[in-house]
């Protein structure tokens, strides 16, 4: 009884520091549909229709879902969410809807270590092949055109930690479990890489993983990792105020 205490009173004070929604409505949503819709539109507002409580938790905390572990019900509750802000970051909306879940339905949470499987991103035979960046400047990545049937991206003044993260996001089909970084780089570096998309159609390229190995200099390798795991201890089930 102790420790959920100390959880709760640990949760309030980090609502009170987390950025919060303007307003946001929250309700149950007992339609039976299976089918789930997550927008995020411009200016910072959310809209969240059939989504289970699990989903709204991943969501807020940017995590994949193995990386969260509840109670099974949060498979099966779902709600509807409304939410707005005056933001431009998703990092922000994100942070927002932490506080929400932590407001309306009581969430209490604790991070534990687990090895789970997982893509080291480690320096390659020959050696990194990244440049470090000049001079400090704003973190930023863009698409450009590439071969025909590949992709390609080009990022300035980002971390490799950073990168470990993106490869999830430009190629999810090829990255069923995270990419860590392991590389012990420091610093920004910029770097451009192209490849193939799986199931593009198109074989003459390479693939993610022989792009980062030949054009970055790095390797992915796949292992078991000790990893973060959002452990919930508290969640209602019915929203509280509105």
């Amino acid at each position: 009884m102790l420790r959920l205490f100390l959880l709760i009173g640990c949760s309030l004070r980090a609502l009170a520091q987390m950025p919060a929604f303007e307003v946001a409505d929250v309700k149950a949503n007992k339609s039976g549909e299976t089918r789930m819709a997550i927008d995020m539109q411009p200016g910072g507002k959310l809209i969240m229709r059939n989504v289970p409580m699990k989903v709204m938790i991943v969501f807020a905390y940017h995590v994949r879902p193995e990386a969260l572990s509840g109670p099974a019900w949060m498979d099966d509750e779902r709600y509807d969410v409304v939410a707005k802000a005056e933001t431009k970051s998703d990092d922000e909306v994100r942070q927002m809807m932490q506080a929400l879940l932590v407001e309306r339905f009581k969430l209490a949470t604790h991070t534990e270590r687990k090895l789970m499987p997982a893509y080291a991103l480690a320096l390659g035979k020959s050696g990194s092949k990244l440049r470090p960046s000049d001079a400090a400047g704003d973190m930023r990545c863009t698409r450009a055109a590439g071969q025909p049937g590949q992709r390609r991206v080009e990022c300035r003044h980002v971390t490799t930690a950073f990168l470990a993260d993106y490869l999830q996001e430009l190629a999810p089909r090829d990255f069923t479990v995270p990419v860590v970084d392991q590389t012990g780089i420091a610093g920004a570096v910029d770097f451009a890489l192209e490849w193939a998309p799986r199931g593009a159609g198109d074989d003459t390229g390479p693939d993610i993983f022989a792009a980062v190995e030949t054009q970055l200099g790095l390797k992915l390798e796949s292992r078991k990792l000790p990893l973060p795991v959002i452990v919930v201890d508290r969640v209602e089930r019915a929203p509280v105020g509105n």
